[in-house]
C-alpha cells in the first residue's frame, strides 16, 4: 500500500468516527517565530498563563529525571539525554473529551474519544482525571484498561524513545475509549494533561 492510499484511508477512518476531544496547546514560551497564543486573563482565567508555564517547567524538570532514570536502565551514563532533552522542546497539551451520549457509542461501532496511537516524542507524562478511558496496547496485541490511580502520572514511551533504545523500549500504542462506567446515560466530560 502506498503511502498516498495510507493517509487517504487515514483520512476516511478519521471522517467517518471522529476522536471526540479537543485540546489547548502550550510550547516553551522562549521559541524564536511561534509565541504561545494566551487567552485573556479575566474571571477563572486569572493567573492561567503564570500557573501553565509553572507547570511546563516542573513536567520539563520530570522529564530531565525520568529521561536520567531510563538512561541508568540502558546501562548509560545518567546525563546521557541531557543534551537533547535540556532545551524543553514539549508540548503540554490541555485535553478536554466533552459529555457524551452512551448512545454515541452504540451507534457508531468503533467509536472512540481518541483513536489508537503512538506519541512521537521521548516520553510522554499523562496526568488523567478519574473517569477512565485510557487504554494502552499490551504485548499480546490486547488494549487494557490504565485505570486512573489518584495523584500519579502515567509514563509512556514515544516514537523517539524507540528509536533512541534500537527499539528495546517499545513506543505505547494507547487510545481513549468508552469510559467503563457503563451504567449511566450521558458520560461526563473527562479532562488529562499530557
Amino acid at each position: 500500500m502506498s503511502l498516498l492510499t495510507e493517509v487517504s484511508e487515514v483520512e476516511k477512518v478519521r471522517a467517518s468516527v471522529p476522536d471526540i476531544k479537543e485540546s489547548f496547546e502550550i510550547g516553551r514560551e522562549d521559541e524564536p517565530g511561534h509565541p504561545n497564543h494566551w487567552p485573556t486573563e479575566n474571571g477563572e482565567l486569572v493567573g492561567f498563563k503564570d500557573t501553565m508555564q509553572d507547570f511546563f517547567n516542573q513536567c520539563k524538570a520530570l522529564h530531565t529525571e525520568v529521561m536520567r532514570a531510563i538512561a541508568v536502565g540502558m546501562g548509560l551514563d545518567p546525563h546521557f539525554f541531557d543534551g537533547y532533552v535540556d532545551v524543553g522542546d514539549n508540548t503540554l497539551r490541555l485535553l478536554h473529551y466533552p459529555a457524551v451520549s452512551r448512545e454515541v457509542f452504540k451507534i457508531n461501532p468503533g467509536q472512540v474519544r481518541a483513536g489508537e496511537h503512538s506519541d512521537y516524542g521521548s516520553i510522554t507524562l499523562l496526568f488523567q482525571d478519574s473517569r477512565g478511558g485510557l487504554q494502552v496496547k499490551s504485548p499480546t496485541g490486547q488494549f487494557v484498561d490504565a485505570t486512573p490511580i489518584e495523584d500519579t502520572c502515567v509514563v509512556n514511551a514515544g516514537d523517539l524513545l524507540a528509536r533512541w533504545s534500537n527499539d528495546t523500549i517499545k513506543s505505547t500504542i494507547h487510545r481513549v475509549v468508552e469510559p467503563p462506567h457503563s451504567d449511566v446515560d450521558v458520560h461526563p466530560p473527562r479532562y488529562s494533561i499530557a
